[in-house]
């Protein structure tokens, strides 16, 4: 009788553990690589409560205010998930011997493991004068988008635009950024002002004209950061230039911080994923980068070329925007931590892979 009280007892308990509430956690180590000091690594982890009764995630342990985190509910159903946001401010870290860690642990009603610790771990440096973080890059980053025929385009057009014909627009829609502003020209601010409207329409609520486009640049700026096709003489855009009504923006105002996106790594490889609006051109010898620095067009007081400079790692980057700074090009900078920083901070936020 004696036996089959504790066989019953084992079996209640056994039946018991299994209904019950159970976290899993997609992630608990998240490797940030290398990061600036001051920089705010930020990454997401998703819990789920895999178990059979409601999982309450009853506090959130951490020991360091470099830390915090976002949690949107702290109670989950069966078969529920929610995505908690964990930053970590790295300011003075560099300090500190690396690598360094910072860990948050999580208490839930979960029987079988009551205890979840996560864990931030990763490289902090300061950084030389030539590297700059994906926060820089992300915060000053817009897209220049040239409406005309590629025939047009390939004329003439401003440095680091991305050529999308007016009629191929609407189908482009779905590719550019809601979140970031878009400058958008033609030759004279006409088609331009038709791209705008066409953008709004769709929800792009960043999107501005360049006030009479290329006539209204060179009338502002002259030649200022236009580049001209192999064998093609320069010669002023042609055309009244389109005044717009609202939603427009002076050239003299884009042209004050005009930033490039200059991807430097294998074309499959930009490819597979490059920040939106990025320029391709592979930089694998000295010839290559003294010609290309040679063609590009030199920035005027009162007027600043942010050339960035990406590639995966951000180590080759580093000495071609160095080697741009002693050219002349004193805006020069590279992405620090290349492609890599980028994804870890945002993910495929303005990623492109087509």
């Amino acid at each position: 009788m004696r036996t089959v009280l504790v066989s019953l007892l084992v079996l209640g308990a056994a039946l018991a553990g299994l209904a019950a509430p159970r976290l899993q956690v997609d992630r608990e180590l998240f490797d940030f690589g290398v990061a600036a000091d001051g920089e705010v690594v930020e990454f997401l982890v998703t819990l789920t409560n895999v178990g059979t009764q409601r999982l309450s995630i009853q506090r959130v342990q951490y020991n360091c205010a470099c830390t915090s985190y976002e949690l949107p509910k702290r109670e989950l159903n069966p078969g529920e998930s929610v995505q908690m946001r964990i930053r970590f401010n790295t300011r003075g870290y560099s300090a500190y011997p690396q690598p360094v860690a910072q860990t948050l642990t999580l208490y839930t009603n979960d029987p079988v493991r009551p205890q979840v610790t996560l864990t931030v771990r990763g490289t902090v440096r300061t950084l030389s004068g030539v590297e700059a973080p994906a926060a820089s890059l992300y915060q000053g980053l817009y897209l220049l988008l040239d409406v005309r025929e590629p025939a047009e385009f390939a004329r003439v057009r401003l440095l680091g635009a991305l050529n999308v014909p007016l009629r191929e627009l609407e189908a482009w829609a779905e590719r550019l950024p809601k979140t970031h502003v878009i400058y958008v020209y033609d030759e004279t601010g006409e088609r331009s002002a038709q791209a705008v409207a066409l953008l709004q329409r769709k929800g792009f609520l960043l999107v501005r004209a360049i006030r009479g486009g290329l006539v209204g640049w060179w009338q502002e700026l002259g030649d200022l950061f236009l580049v001209w096709g192999e064998g093609v003489t320069p010669t002023p855009p042609q055309g009244p230039a389109f005044p717009g009504a609202g939603f427009t923006e002076t050239p003299s105002r884009v042209a004050r911080n005009f930033t490039v996106v200059v991807d430097v790594r294998r074309p499959e490889e930009f490819k597979a994923g490059r920040i939106a609006g990025a320029l391709n051109v592979p930089l694998f010898t000295m010839e290559e980068l003294v010609a290309w620095a040679k063609a590009l067009p030199l920035p005027r007081p009162g007027y600043a070329l942010h050339l960035w400079i990406v590639d995966e790692e951000g180590t080759r980057a580093c000495s071609i925007a160095a080697y741009l700074r002693n050219q002349g090009f004193a805006d020069a900078k590279c992405l620090f931590g290349g492609m890599r920083s980028w994804t870890n901070q945002y993910g495929a936020e303005l990623l492109w892979s087509f």
